[in-house]
């Protein structure tokens, strides 16, 4: 079992600053990284080895076959269109669609500081904008997110009863869900996207060309690709859930690195649910003391996505 992940304060430019180091993306890779591998079993999560559970959450990332009936060919074909714009049928026009269009400035369309350019709605969108076959691949992701959650808290000893307010509705597919679909611009200058962690519980990512990035005990390593395995890693409401638990779930550090050809990926998001006028919040755990609410899901999301385009505040200790 690793070292306990240290909980982060949900405060803008601070959330990474006990960890500042990981978030200086001009270190080096220095090796490929081996995983380890799970697959969904009647509908729960079983590992290749009896260890590899607790080395999976320890890491903050494992590797999933992809699960029988889940076609994602239709998410490859969003990915590698909807910025292109409406004279490329049938997802180029999704560049039309910005944050004015669903009313939130996290959703539609955007063009990031770092090469990528971001296709994003949440789960209540995606029956009225995306095609079926969208909606539909998304709503497969929900319910494969509520198997590998449901797993994980069984696994670090949160109660049952207590697993639908700690997750924000999640494991009973009442969360906040968010497809992302995701192009790496080659003619803009520096890193694909800067070091960061998911402030959901769980990511679901399929990525099919090299530039994913982990950093695992303290050094960078490179994703394999295989197309056949989906990549799933947790965040940051799935580390300050479990902190004080035996068997906590760290976070995974990851980034995207500098792009010299166009590189498309789509992920899942699963995050605590925080739709309008209704968030239902951040919780740490601890066994014989019950839930504590840290902070407003909302919180997290916006000062988490702040501090990855616009960085880390330099802690004292190192400001000379």
């Amino acid at each position: 079992m690793g070292s306990a992940p240290v909980a982060p304060r949900i405060e803008r430019g601070q959330i990474y600053r006990d960890v500042y180091a990981k978030r200086v993306d001009q270190e080096a890779v220095v090796a490929d990284a081996e995983f380890e591998r799970a697959r969904i079993e009647h509908g729960s999560l079983v590992f290749e080895t009896p260890a590899g559970q607790g080395r999976a959450l320890d890491d903050g990332i494992f590797l999933l076959p992809m699960p029988p009936g889940l076609d994602v060919t239709a998410g490859d074909g969003f990915a590698a269109q909807f910025f292109l714009g409406p004279g490329v049928p049938p997802y180029g026009r999704f560049r039309e669609l910005g944050p004015e269009e669903f009313g939130d400035p996290l959703l539609g369309f955007h063009r990031r500081t770092n090469q990528i350019e971001q296709f994003l709605l949440e789960r209540r969108f995606w029956d009225r904008y995306y095609p079926a076959e969208i909606a539909h691949l998304g709503g497969q992701l929900v319910q494969l997110s509520q198997q590998i959650l449901a797993s994980v808290l069984a696994y670090v000893g949160i109660p049952s009863a207590l697993a639908a307010q700690a997750t924000g509705g999640c494991t009973e597919a009442r969360g906040s869900y968010h497809l992302t679909f995701n192009h790496y611009r080659p003619d803009h200058e520096g890193c694909g996207l800067s070091s960061h962690k998911d402030d959901g519980f769980l990511t679901i990512l399929r990525t099919t060309a090299p530039g994913l990035e982990v950093n695992r005990r303290s050094q960078w390593e490179r994703v394999p690709v295989d197309r056949e395995l989906l990549v799933i890693n947790f965040g940051l409401s799935m580390e300050i859930l479990t902190a004080q638990c035996d068997r906590p779930v760290a976070a995974i550090m990851h980034r995207v690195s500098h792009q010299d050809l166009d590189r498309s990926s789509f992920g899942h998001f699963t995050s605590s649910c925080c739709l309008p006028g209704l968030d239902e919040g951040i919780y740490r755990y601890r066994a014989g003391v019950g839930l504590e609410r840290v902070c407003a899901s909302r919180e997290l999301i916006d000062n988490n996505d702040y501090e990855i385009y616009n960085g880390t505040e330099l802690p004292e200790e190192r400001r000379s």
